[in-house]
């Protein structure tokens, strides 16, 4: 597989989507993004109780969808029966925010997706922006936008060809391993924006055995008006990379700047963007490597039969730079 710097490392195999509407966010990912969805099933008991911090006789309708061969790159929505539900990302939180940030696919033409979107009511930051990044890495094409949910979806389009450039070798890759029937991918990259970056990337290094794969502080104008960061704005942008091209990890810190913080309200049975999760081979190990770096355990390790994977031992932790939820699951 190319480019990859991280050969035993673990890649974000789901994204956890607390859905408002369960079927308009299937419209979204199933049908104009071409994944391929599980039947819908419900998921209650004592263990779903306990794994998410909800009160007794909780339950919620799950569905796993999936795009491509690998157990990478997936979404698992969780429509949770509940009455109390808040948006994770508010109406008010316009731009940036600490915590899980985005979800992002490659897309084959992204001016012909943004028109396509755009008329059916779906708000863009922008109209698509090529961006420049230093070294070797290349100009891709992004777009960033409102998905349902509140979770912002970002879609790149690989421009390069250049094999010497990290944009070429992931169009290449991309170009054989395939794209859904609207000619997207899974999930490429799940973006993070963090108060502490550094031990957000010693949690993924020594815990998930992820490496780096980008590293740069971003300052440019053009960078600022795409990710609504003020003038003058600095982020210092990490990219986490495992066995795999997909299921990366994006995090950011901003430099000289604040923003909302919303991890707080990223748990269940709220609407947005609640956890990213792994599959380690070895859930003892992954324990220990999260207790030698004192990660603070938010749901502690139990059979639990998770939607689309079957019974597994499982643990939610909290990132330590972030503390946004990071599911562990016995692959």
């Amino acid at each position: 597989m190319t480019d990859i710097v991280a050969p035993n490392g673990i890649p974000v195999s789901i994204c956890v989507i607390g859905t408002a509407n369960l079927e308009r966010s299937l419209e979204f990912y199933r049908d104009l993004h071409g994944m391929d969805a599980s039947k819908p099933v419900a998921w209650s008991g004592l263990a779903f109780e306990t794994h998410w911090h909800l009160p007794k006789g909780s339950s919620a309708t799950a569905v796993l969808l999936h795009a491509g061969p690998d157990p990478v790159g997936r979404i698992l929505l969780l429509d949770f029966h509940a009455k109390q539900r808040e948006l994770i990302r508010g109406r008010n939180v316009v731009g940036r925010s600490y915590g899980l940030f985005n979800i992002n696919f490659y897309t084959a033409d992204i001016w012909g997706d943004y028109r396509r979107f755009r008329d059916k009511g779906y708000e863009f930051w922008s109209e698509p922006v090529q961006h420049e990044f230093n070294g070797n890495v290349g100009a891709p094409i992004e777009v960033v936008f409102e998905g349902p949910d509140t979770v912002l979806v970002n879609w790149v389009e690989l421009a390069a060809t250049d094999p010497k450039q990290r944009i070429g070798q992931m169009r290449a890759f991309v170009d054989q391993y395939g794209r859904t029937r609207t000619g997207f991918t899974p999930v490429v990259t799940t973006a993070s924006v963090m108060r502490d970056i550094t031990r957000s990337r010693t949690f993924y290094q020594r815990v998930f055995d992820m490496g780096i794969h980008i590293d740069q502080v971003l300052e440019s104008e053009g960078y600022r008006r795409f990710q609504k960061v003020p003038p003058g704005g600095r982020t210092h942008v990490t990219f986490m990379q495992g066995n795999h091209m997909f299921g990366k990890i994006a995090t950011s810190q901003p430099l000289n700047y604040d923003i909302p913080d919303v991890v707080p309200l990223a748990v269940a049975p709220n609407i947005g963007y609640i956890a990213q999760s792994f599959l380690v081979p070895d859930m003892a190990e992954t324990e220990r490597r999260c207790k030698a770096m004192a990660v603070e355990v938010y749901s502690p390790r139990m059979d639990i039969e998770i939607p689309g994977l079957g019974m597994r031992h499982a643990m939610i932790v909290r990132n330590p730079g972030s503390g946004c939820l990071q599911q562990v699951i016995q692959a």
